[in-house]
């Protein structure tokens, strides 16, 4: 069949499945996820002609090779039509399995036609199943290479883009705490990368937290010891502000957002009211690709509380992101969770070079098997990145600089 047989408008198509490769689908989360895409070769088969029928077997044996050089031995893959492929990656999700499709694709167009045009690059993704049809939806083949090792913050395209959008979002929420100090929040953006294939997946956004009257930057330590209603404060300016970078951000097939926000603010009916009330998050833009990473779990959160209140928010959201101190034991109990992932923040680690090391190599041995995403963020240098490759982590992120000032230092 076809790829485009039956085609519903000008980027969403539909692609009847084999019955062995929808059971394999059912169930899972790939799909909601943004794991599974569909390849076509149907330029190759253009090309060829009348020869199709005699030179289709050579293709389909160069495709399967390439496929098997990247992808891991559990992902799955399977032909389903005379010139289309299924991929659905276990380990990696969105613009990461865009990239990874984008990859293989480009390889088997370069052996077997010489080049690569942007119209040969035919590539979908599954984002639905229907009465044994997959419901995929065209993706823009540049825009997923331009996102290859885009690892500067601040110098992407994505951030030009936004902030030029709208030059509100450069505004700061300034709000005086119940113990008096005058606080001041302002948002960097951080380009989470895919340290396997180099791409940047999501982008997070970081609330840089400043005391008015010295100007100093508060630790995430200090701004952790604060009120329930400060904290809840600043979460409430985060999600604001999140819709204001998605509004600024229509029209361009961005990666995931990440919000960090607290655990004490979302495990109440009330958090979790704000996160579905803020103007400009529907519910549509939360599942299709906004992630929560809860930045105060410890080993002292209740397992089970913990397990609820994920269940509820992945119900609002695309995923659920805990964020733990490099503490003993801090991971024992979310496995049960099933959290999309797990991170360990540069401005938590402190100490000798020796210490910091030690507790990123801890952190990536013991997240095995809790997360299929394991992330070290906010890092000085990108010369980290290889620290967190090393410890096994399957992705990195640079801090983005201080708005206010590069010298700003933190209190603890």
């Amino acid at each position: 069949m076809p790829f485009d047989s039956h085609v519903q408008d000008d980027t969403t198509q539909r692609l009847a499945l084999p019955a062995p490769v929808l059971h394999r689908l059912a169930g899972t989360e790939l799909i909601a996820r943004g794991s599974v895409n569909v390849i076509s070769v149907r330029a190759i088969r253009a090309w060829a002609g009348d020869w199709w029928s005699q030179k289709r077997g050579d293709v389909w044996t160069y495709v399967e090779r390439k496929l098997s050089e990247h992808l891991d031995r559990n992902d799955m893959r399977a032909r389903i039509s005379d010139s289309e492929f299924l991929i659905a990656m276990n380990s990696d999700q969105g613009l990461a399995a865009q990239a990874t499709s984008v990859r293989i694709l480009e390889d088997v167009l370069t052996h077997l036609l010489g080049s690569v045009e942007a119209s040969d690059m035919g590539i979908s993704s599954v984002i639905g199943l229907e009465n044994g049809e997959a419901v995929c939806r065209r993706i823009d083949a540049a825009t997923v290479l331009a996102a290859r090792a885009r690892r500067d913050s601040s110098r992407s395209p994505v951030r030009r883009e936004v902030e030029a959008a709208d030059e509100s979002r450069r505004t700061p929420v300034a709000f005086t705490t119940a113990a008096g100090a005058a606080l001041r929040v302002d948002f960097t953006l951080e380009h989470v990368i895919s340290l396997r294939r180099n791409v940047a997946t999501a982008i997070r956004i970081e609330p840089v937290v400043t005391h008015l009257a010295s100007g100093r930057q508060a630790s995430s330590r200090a701004v952790s010891r604060l009120p329930d209603r400060d904290i809840a404060f600043i979460d409430e300016a985060t999600l604001k502000y999140a819709a204001l970078f998605a509004r600024g951000a229509q029209g361009h097939n961005v990666p995931d957002l990440i919000l960090p926000a607290s655990f004490r603010t979302l495990g109440t009916q009330r958090g979790r009211d704000m996160l579905t009330g803020t103007p400009g998050l529907s519910l549509a833009l939360l599942r299709g690709g906004v992630m929560i990473e809860l930045i105060d779990i410890t080993r002292g959160t209740p397992s089970g509380r913990l397990t609820e209140v994920v269940g509820l928010l992945k119900a609002l959201t695309r995923g659920v992101i805990a964020r733990v101190p490099p503490e003993k034991d801090a991971l024992s109990g979310l496995k049960d969770a099933r959290l999309a992932g797990l991170t360990l923040d540069a401005s938590d680690l402190v100490g000798p070079a020796e210490r910091v090391a030690a507790d990123i190599m801890a952190f990536g041995r013991d997240a095995k098997g809790v997360a299929p995403m394991t992330t070290l963020q906010g890092l000085a240098a990108e010369g980290y990145f290889a620290a967190a490759e090393t410890a096994g982590m399957t992705h990195a992120a640079l801090r983005a600089s201080h708005p206010l000032a590069p010298a700003t230092k933190a209190v603890a």
